[in-house]
């Protein structure tokens, strides 16, 4: 079974939202987000990782059909194997981002340090709503599905 171990909201201001939600829910700074595609930090609360994000690039932003730089953006889901994770949720009508090389070329350069290397791969539900999904899972959660 997929565990929810990722969720994203975009803002504007991240160090004004990571503020609010360290001051005034107790998470926990466990990361920095410094790519090509956006900046922000990643906070947790032990079991679940929030990445706060300013998006540096347009097609970044998009979910739900189109550009949201802020707001709820999308959530992550831990799994133990992704080929049969990948093909459970293709099966049920997801459809796979496809994502410019930049993205893909940044997880390759920095797979170990955060901010690169937790997507593994993307999709978009019948919603249009878009998820993660990844092995490896996201700075400051339990392992991936445990």
């Amino acid at each position: 079974m997929a565990r929810i171990r990722h969720i994203a909201i975009g803002t504007d201001d991240p160090e004004a939202t990571a503020k609010f939600y360290m001051e005034g829910l107790g998470l926990e700074q466990v990361g920095r987000v410094d790519s090509p595609t956006a900046e922000g930090y990643y906070l947790s609360d032990g079991h679940v990782n929030m990445a706060i994000l300013k998006w540096r690039q347009e097609w970044a932003s998009v979910t739900e059909g189109s550009p949201k730089r802020t707001g709820f953006h999308h959530i992550g889901f831990g799994v133990e194997d992704m080929d049969s994770a990948q093909a459970q949720v293709l099966s049920a009508g997801a459809v796979e981002h496809v994502e410019p090389k930049i993205r893909e070329e940044y997880n390759q350069r920095r797979p170990d340090e955060t901010g690169g290397g937790n997507v593994e791969v993307k999709f978009t539900g019948p919603d249009g709503v878009t998820f993660d999904l990844s092995v490896h899972g996201w700075a400051g959660t339990d392992q991936a599905t445990g």
